[in-house]
């Protein structure tokens, strides 16, 4: 993630037996040739369309399959894999990942809640994450989310290896301070030497190296995506094509970083968003739905 950088920053989605292709590659949104991309946002999950050699993996549908604590359980934990599983935070975040009712099933799916239970200052903030206990390497990874808006609100999406050793990572999607300001933005990066002289094929980043969609991600649910292969990382939001890069997923040493697992956390504070304020709290991630497409 964004300010990831530093190892010690880091310290250091029920399978369907299904062909097809990620929602990512559907006809719905508009790509303009420069500056903002008017996307049309869709009110249902994006239909996945058919492509060969595409098989739906993990389906982790928090509307339908995942309705409760239990079954979450069996499918995510709420913490960090460092120390054992209990690492809590990173990044001088604000949050603590904490099971106090931040893990919420609503109509529209499970949302990540995130509130100040006393005063709001650091350390005092309890929120939600997710870390699957599944892991692979390649395809498609999916999540339809709706962002929460407000200063110091930090959303993301993202892949790291299951070895525990970072780099490399795959930022799906990161939201910072959305709507504050007027910022409505959406980050897309890839950490690691596999990005050491990559070529970008297309970019439709600012130059602030940000994605504006021309909509407001706390109004509606976005469908966020990457096709991740051997060489490459493609980024996709509401079917538009964001980002084509060149990149290996390897550590520093060279060596192949093998299986990631997915992560989703609502993190407040910290050293890229700043501070949150009062208006901020709580906030909520709200998730539909998160699936994973191999070959």
């Amino acid at each position: 993630m964004n300010n990831r950088r530093l190892l010690t920053a880091r310290l250091a989605v029920m399978a369907a037996a299904a062909t097809c292709g990620p929602g990512l590659l559907t006809a719905c949104a508009q790509q303009p040739q420069g500056g903002s991309v008017a996307a049309s946002v869709p009110s249902q999950p994006v239909a996945p369309v058919r492509e060969s050699g595409y098989r739906l993996v993990k389906n982790w549908d928090f509307k339908t399959l995942i309705r409760d604590d239990a079954a979450l359980r069996k499918e995510f934990f709420t913490r960090y894999i460092f120390a054992n599983g209990t690492l809590d935070h990173v990044n001088d975040e604000w949050s603590r990942y904490r099971d106090n009712n931040n893990h919420v099933f609503t109509d529209t799916g499970l949302s990540l809640v995130a509130r100040a239970p006393g005063e709001l200052k650091p350390g005092k903030v309890e929120s939600g994450m997710l870390r699957s206990r599944w892991s692979g390497q390649y395809g498609v990874y999916e999540i339809r989310m709706k962002a929460p808006p407000g200063r110091g609100t930090w959303p993301a999406f993202w892949l790291n290896p299951q070895d525990q050793t970072w780099p490399p990572e795959i930022d799906v999607v990161e939201i910072v301070n959305n709507g504050d300001g007027g910022t409505r933005r959406s980050f897309h990066f890839l950490h690691g030497v596999g990005t050491k002289n990559a070529k970008q094929r297309v970019s439709r980043l600012d130059a602030q190296k940000t994605y504006v969609p021309g909509t407001d991600f706390a109004e509606q649910f976005h469908v966020f995506s990457v096709e991740w292969t051997p060489d490459s990382v493609r980024h996709y939001v509401d079917g538009v094509l964001v980002t084509d890069r060149d990149y290996l997923w390897v550590h520093n040493d060279g060596r192949d970083a093998g299986a990631a697992h997915v992560l989703v956390n609502l993190a407040i504070g910290g050293n890229w968003p700043g501070p949150p304020n009062a208006a901020s709290m709580p906030a909520s991630l709200e998730i539909d739905y998160i699936r994973v497409w191999q070959r």
